[in-house]
């Protein structure tokens, strides 16, 4: 009795078949920014605190996203499921345009207050030449990271539609290609290794929305 209600070892094989990449995808989306931390963190604690109250606004812009790729998801699975690809084109539609006007929203928000915003999280008894040399490292940051909000956006829109149709495996490669290219754009842009200027924080906002164009690419081709 507990096997029909819990299921064979093919539904086991299937479930994790399909959960699997989405789970290594989604780290490693996070992982994109978590790695300009870390490698920023290096050039000092000032930049590092610059870019991580940024990517942490970021952060809020890609939840909003994923929410909204997620819950027309539903129907972009009930869809196929039951071989309607007409309906499986109207959700994946209705993502890329819901997805184009919160990176739209997204954008306009960050041009017209991100300073304020990221005063918010200096706000203390630190001291206020620290919040300032934060406040500039962070806004050099964010001016580059806003070219990545539409590849981001887009990708996820392409990216969800795949994993609702059970192609889970080329978002994650799409994934592990970005933080590879991530990975070697910040060794080089942000430290100026074989002869590229070093650019500190600004190296590593343009790896990673580099990194996200590829990501974008790939999940699209």
């Amino acid at each position: 009795m507990m096997k029909g209600y819990i299921g064979n070892k093919a539904f086991y094989r299937r479930v994790l078949t399909i959960a699997v990449p989405i789970v290594i995808q989604n780290g490693i989306t996070n992982f994109v920014s978590l790695l300009d931390n870390i490698m920023v963190g290096q050039v000092g604690t000032i930049p590092m605190s610059g870019v991580s109250i940024v990517n942490n606004l970021i952060f809020v812009f890609n939840l909003c996203v994923f929410g909204a790729t997620s819950g027309a998801g539903i129907f972009t699975a009930q869809f196929h499921g039951s071989g309607d690809q007409n309906g499986v084109r109207h959700t994946f539609r209705f993502k890329i345009m819901v997805c184009s006007v919160l990176s739209a929203v997204g954008i306009g928000l960050f041009l017209t207050a991100g300073t304020p915003l990221i005063r918010l999280y200096l706000q203390g008894e630190g001291d206020p030449e620290m919040a300032r040399q934060a406040l500039a490292y962070g806004l050099d940051y964010l001016g580059v990271m806003l070219w990545g909000l539409i590849p981001f956006a887009l990708c996820n829109a392409y990216a969800s539609t795949l994993r609702e149709t059970g192609q889970t495996v080329v978002p994650m490669a799409a994934g592990i290609s970005a933080v590879l290219v991530n990975l070697c754009l910040n060794y080089v842009l942000i430290f100026g290794h074989f002869g590229a200027p070093v650019m500190g924080i600004r190296g590593a906002a343009i790896a990673t929305v580099i990194s996200r164009f590829v990501e974008l690419g790939i999940v699209v081709s």
